[in-house]
């Protein structure tokens, strides 16, 4: 069989199904080289998409009834095909009702395509991660042995950053430490650190008052100040100098992941709402509730050295250059392009919720709960270049990988639905000396289908968009914002696609009842990247396999409903304390004589 031509093998693989062609696969080296052929696997992802669904069921509606059938059954045909949901055997009489023709073939291709022309795409792993089952596997919960009882902690924030060739996980637990978790990867045999806790800092460590400033006393009280917060955006890992910035309230602690010790310790002068990426050599941007700043590694708040840091003496410190007058060279603006005179901008809106820097350039987004998106230049800052209108009150933005002109993808509510945007953003020269506005062309807002509640964080997954919102739904859609391509609900255990979604959020009833992604964050920039998602208490991750990689929870319930059995049996052993000395006292009042 290896003698037959490629093109024969392709054209019989077209006819067959993901399986059948995933089981031909085995045959030889040969077979498998071909049937992993892109535009074999594209026209597959077509002929399995929701439009593609959609446009057979239209054709399959719009069709004339045969002479053999009776109008009676084809109504009843129509009405099944139009009928929320995929079912196979409606699918397969649809699919064999009209064969779709070549030149409709490359029609339907064009107008479901929206890849950007020269982007490279796996369509292989592509159609895994479109159709393939999902799993939720969560990590190990970190305890807190407090008085011989455990305490379950909960995690403050997500980060990510690899040591070595493993996927790490930090997080900042509520009694004030620092907890990293193993994720493995997905390609790789399993291995028995996968989901488990690698290391924990001691407790307070992330406090209020700042390094030093306290002593942590009592998980309660840890706790109340690390809650305070409130905010998504409170963690930003340096993946090159290998450092992790953790905002608590007021204060921003730069953090050593090699030896969970803080090295640097910043106070701004209000509560830190966001912060954007770090990445080495591009300063960090901080967003507070009515300000925005520039923070250099290198330097402290406000231009200064930090109050609290290990740093080497440099001769481009302030304090140095005026000690020594010959000092005049200032390398501050090397890489940050800002003033050190002032390098803050008054917010007259309060509350940024995120922070985008879109590299290589050296613009900066904001967006919070405002009408516009804020734009700023690093070389200009504090100065507004720039503002985009959205008119919806915004929680996260992103930037999609293009190849040519990038495009902003925001997303929050606005008239209490989910709105997703997308904003195409102009080219900016790196030789221009003077800032320009970057919108392009008019921006797409998807305000109708995108959610019925709140959207709440959006993260670009392959070639597709994903984002969750507060019923728990996670979803996936093309680059247009609009077409459909895959869903899921975290509340659920189901892991086939085509199961009917459940209700999520606050009227779930299941095991994880509530439970919404406040935070996406996928592991790799591949199309079947694993996908890390904070509910704001845990930390679990999303895979495309029939069963989790690894699963903590079920003991973790166990456990907790051990403890809320010892808890239940202390808060009746108490009310009954309580209700017999009331009786007692009421006895004692009657018995001097106030009885009515």
């Amino acid at each position: 069989m290896d003698k037959l031509p490629a093109e024969l093998i392709l054209h019989i693989a077209l006819s067959l199904d993901a399986q059948d062609i995933v089981s031909l696969q085995l045959i030889s080296k040969y077979f498998l080289k071909i049937t992993r052929d892109n535009g074999l696997w594209k026209e597959l992802c077509l002929n399995d998409s929701h439009s593609e669904a959609a446009r057979r069921r239209q054709e399959f509606i719009a069709a004339s009834p045969t002479p053999v059938q009776e109008p009676r059954a084809l109504e009843l045909q129509q009405a099944i095909a139009c009928t929320a949901g995929r079912r196979a055997d409606v699918e397969t009489t649809i699919r064999t009702a009209r064969p779709r023709k070549p030149r409709a073939t490359v029609r339907a291709m064009a107008n479901w395509d929206t890849v950007y022309p020269g982007e490279k795409v796996d369509w292989y792993s592509e159609y895994i991660a479109r159709h393939a089952p999902l799993s939720l596997s969560w990590l190990q919960q970190p305890f807190n042995d407090s008085n011989g009882a455990k305490e379950k902690l909960e995690s403050r924030g997500l980060g990510l950053f690899e040591d070595g060739r493993e996927h790490m996980v930090v997080a900042p637990l509520e009694d004030g430490s620092i907890c990293l978790w193993n994720v493995g990867a997905d390609d790789k045999a399993p291995d028995d650190r996968d989901g488990r806790i690698m290391t924990r800092s001691r407790p307070g460590l992330l406090s209020v008052n700042g390094p030093g400033g306290s002593t942590w006393q009592s998980s309660t009280k840890s706790r109340a100040k690390m809650t305070s917060t409130g905010v998504v955006e409170c963690v930003s890992i340096d993946k090159i100098r290998n450092k992790a910035y953790f905002a608590v309230q007021s204060g921003l602690n730069e953090v050593d992941l090699s030896t969970l010790q803080i090295s640097a310790y910043d106070r701004y002068p209000f509560s830190i709402s966001a912060l954007s990426e770090a990445t080495h050599p591009i300063p960090l941007t901080v967003g507070t509730t009515l300000s925005l700043h520039i923070h250099d590694p290198r330097f402290g708040n406000n231009g200064r050295a930090s109050s609290y840091t290990y740093l080497s003496e440099r001769v481009d410190f302030e304090g140095n250059i005026a000690s020594n007058p010959s000092l005049q060279n200032n390398f501050h603006r090397i890489n940050s392009g800002d003033n050190p005179q002032i390098d803050y901008a008054t917010l007259f809106h309060p509350a940024p919720l995120s922070i985008l820097h879109l590299n290589p350039s050296s613009t900066i987004y904001v967006a919070g709960r405002f009408p516009s998106i804020l734009t700023y230049d690093r070389r200009f800052f504090p100065k507004l270049t720039s503002t985009i209108h959205s008119g919806a009150r915004l929680c996260s933005i992103a930037s999609l990988p293009t190849p040519n002109n990038p495009t902003l993808v925001a997303a929050g509510e606005y008239n209490g639905k989910g709105s997703l945007e997308l904003y195409p953003i102009a080219p900016t020269s790196t030789s221009d000396s003077s800032p320009n506005n970057s919108t392009n062309t008019q921006p797409t807002r998807n305000r109708t289908s995108a959610s019925r509640s709140k959207l709440l964080s959006l993260a670009p997954h392959g070639t597709r968009l994903l984002f969750s919102d507060s019923d728990g739904q996670l979803k996936w859609v093309e680059c247009d914002g609009y077409t459909l391509a895959r869903r899921w609900n975290i509340n659920t255990y189901s892991t086939s696609p085509d199961d009917p979604i459940t209700v999520g959020g606050i009227f779930n009833n299941d095991l994880n009842e509530g439970d919404v992604a406040r935070k996406l964050l996928p592991v790799s920039f591949k199309e079947r990247s694993e996908v890390l998602l904070w509910t704001g208490e845990k930390i679990g991750v999303l895979g495309f396999r029939k069963d989790p990689r690894f699963s903590f929870g079920k003991k973790v319930e166990e456990e907790m409903e051990s403890m809320d059995g010892v808890d239940e049996r202390d808060y009746g052993r108490m009310m009954r304390t309580a209700l017999e000395r009331q009786a007692d006292e009421v006895r004692f009042v009657r018995g001097l004589g106030l009885r009515n």
